[in-house]
């Protein structure tokens, strides 16, 4: 019987699927042995005195089971423990008022063991719960950077009821001061079971469902994949993350919205000749200096219209329109050429950062 008990466990309770085999016949047969003990004393013990309540408890918490789980696991064990009782004794023949006698005994028995195993959780409870914080924290980190097996990510997968069938957004937020990132888990966690992880002054990890607004700072998100493509989200969730600080002071950001911004953090080189070309010949402008990039900047984030422009400043459109030309003026780059428009989106999309 104990194979079909470990079948059947695993059908019920997913997150025995991990469990090895050897495991689990020990836990029956520890099981059995305690359930002939008490059929042959006629007595249930006391939870006190059942030490293998303990032991099974202590061995699946430190696999990173719940409590729940692992109650419901031996309920599964002594119903098939049962079942089998109750076969035999029909065979021989056994009364049916004592069959309904061994059913009451042997159900004492399973109350008795849930009630030492919950006071082996409440006792061990907290110590198994850190460790297994710590384990999940480092199977997530090991996930986004791509140092595990298949057979490592589908373990993983079972124990912290990941389905393999759905996709996965890895992200990664700003940078915050330490007292203010359990606010940003709880609100990324919120009517969720999510991955989450400190990392250097940001959290990490992965979301089932990406928010589509978030005022804390600023969260970058990797396209979805499924968990064995985590560390690639993850790549991207980086990539945005930086091609959005600086820039970007709060919200949701993926490669969708930053588009060709996306390319900017990766062409510092580029960008310091840029800003040689367009920003520096501003030095001799006096004070047009910072009013010639502050109308560059609301002549192109309008579409390059100057009345909107102008309107966005609170400046007369022949003001806007003296400080373009003036702009022209000086660098000798003409506001018609489309290279000089993409250079100069390119260069004042990272000017906070350049100045």
């Amino acid at each position: 019987m104990i194979g079909p008990t470990i079948e059947r466990v695993r059908q019920e309770l997913e997150s025995y699927r991990a469990t090895a085999d050897t495991e689990l016949e020990d836990s029956v047969r520890r099981n059995l042995r305690l359930s002939v003990q008490t059929l042959r004393k006629r007595e249930v013990p006391s939870p006190g005195d059942i030490w293998e309540a303990e032991t099974a408890t202590l061995q699946r918490l430190q696999a990173g089971l719940p409590i729940e789980d692992i109650l419901a696991g031996f309920r599964v064990s002594m119903t098939g423990i049962l079942d089998r009782a109750v076969v035999l004794a029909e065979e021989c023949g056994l009364p049916e008022r004592d069959i309904v006698w061994m059913t009451g005994l042997l159900w004492k028995l399973s109350d008795a063991f849930s009630a030492r195993a919950a006071v082996a959780y409440r006792t061990h409870g907290l110590e198994v719960a850190l460790a297994e914080r710590r384990r999940r924290d480092s199977w997530l980190h090991d996930l986004l950077t791509g140092s595990l097996s298949a057979a490592q990510i589908d373990q993983g997968a079972v124990m912290y009821h990941l389905p393999r069938d759905m996709t996965y957004r890895a992200f990664c937020t700003s940078a915050h001061p330490v007292h203010e990132l359990e606010a940003i888990r709880s609100r990324l966690a919120s009517d969720r079971e999510e991955l989450i992880l400190p990392s250097e002054g940001r959290l990490i990890g992965l979301l089932r469902e990406a928010p589509t607004d978030f005022p804390l700072g600023t969260l970058a998100l990797g396209p979805p994949r499924a968990l064995s493509e985590a560390m690639k989200s993850f790549t991207v969730a980086e990539d945005v993350l930086a091609a959005a600080e600086g820039t970007i002071e709060s919200g949701v950001v993926t490669v969708d919205s930053l588009g060709w911004r996306m390319a900017v953090s990766r062409i510092p080189a580029t960008l310091e000749v840029l800003r040689e070309r367009y920003l520096e010949p501003l030095d001799v402008s006096g004070a047009l200096k910072e009013l010639i990039p502050e109308a560059l900047e609301a002549y192109l984030a309008h579409g390059r219209s100057i009345p909107k422009a102008a309107e966005s400043l609170y400046i007369h459109v022949n003001t806007l329109r003296y400080r373009l030309s003036r702009f022209e003026e000086v660098t000798g780059c003409s506001l018609e050429s489309t290279d000089t428009i993409v250079e100069l989106a390119l260069l004042l999309y990272r000017k906070p950062r350049l100045s």
